[in-house]
């Protein structure tokens, strides 16, 4: 297997896990959370109740968990498949630009072509790791007030019975995390679609360009997520299309 089939191959793995990885776990949420809910609603006693909505906390904080874990897994594989492509693209450049085919400035362009691609793969897990805590925090806290006004015999599960200031002075850290790794997955996202998208033009290939600009639809809301699965896929079918394809020049 030469370098770029094995770097592309490396690029369809990554996507593939995240991706069938990610709707496993999303399905398993959902349907947990549904069971837990039902629960919830038939079962009319306020300890019952406490219990169930217990019991959807900790399913959110082990589902978290397993798709931080997915996320990992499939950047660091997409980080080596653009590691390799770059460190291919150097060596090919490096020739051209030593055989005085190519000028400085053209060469230090190849050469950082998917530089922003290796940036993205690694912003993306920094991010969703710096959010875990605080999605855990989050979950915590809810789970702390709800608790709270169960054992003070609140008539109501709601978090309004919680003063208003402690309520924020528990969930603001949790808040800015949850902000600091969304934001750094967001800018991760962005810089490896754009490595996408080179890689589309390189070889040729509409279906890898295209997906990628659907893939960053993910941020729109409502028909953002499945635009951006259609993308998932197109460039999934794409990059195995391409793996045997030479690179346009």
């Amino acid at each position: 297997m030469s370098s770029s089939t094995r770097a592309i191959t490396r690029l369809a793995s990554g996507l593939l896990i995240g991706f069938v990885g990610g709707i496993v776990t999303a399905a398993v949420t959902l349907i947990t959370m549904y069971g837990s809910l039902i629960k919830l609603m038939i079962q009319p006693s306020a300890p019952l109740s406490v219990s169930a909505l217990m019991a959807v906390f900790n399913s959110l904080t082990i589902m978290l968990m397993v798709g931080v874990s997915i996320t990992v897994i499939a950047a660091v594989i997409q980080y080596l498949g653009f590691a390799e492509l770059s460190s291919i693209n150097s060596r090919y450049s490096t020739i051209k630009y030593l055989q005085g085919m190519l000028d400085f400035d053209v060469l230090s362009s190849i050469n950082s072509r998917y530089s922003t691609a290796k940036i993205g793969a690694l912003l993306i897990p920094v991010g969703s790791i710096i959010e875990v805590p605080g999605i855990y925090l989050f979950i915590d806290t809810m789970k702390e007030l709800i608790s709270t006004n169960q054992l003070n015999s609140a008539p109501t599960l709601g978090i309004m019975m919680q003063p208003i200031t402690a309520a924020l002075s528990m969930l603001i850290p949790s808040i800015i995390l949850i902000l600091v790794g969304g934001i750094l997955s967001l800018v991760g996202l962005i810089l490896i679609v754009i490595g996408y998208y080179r890689l589309g033009v390189d070889y040729g290939s509409d279906m890898v360009r295209v997906g990628a600009i659907l893939y960053i639809l993910a941020i729109i809301p409502y028909v953002g997520p499945f635009l951006s699965l259609v993308g998932i896929i197109m460039m999934i079918i794409g990059l195995f299309q391409i793996r045997q394809r030479p690179v346009k020049t």
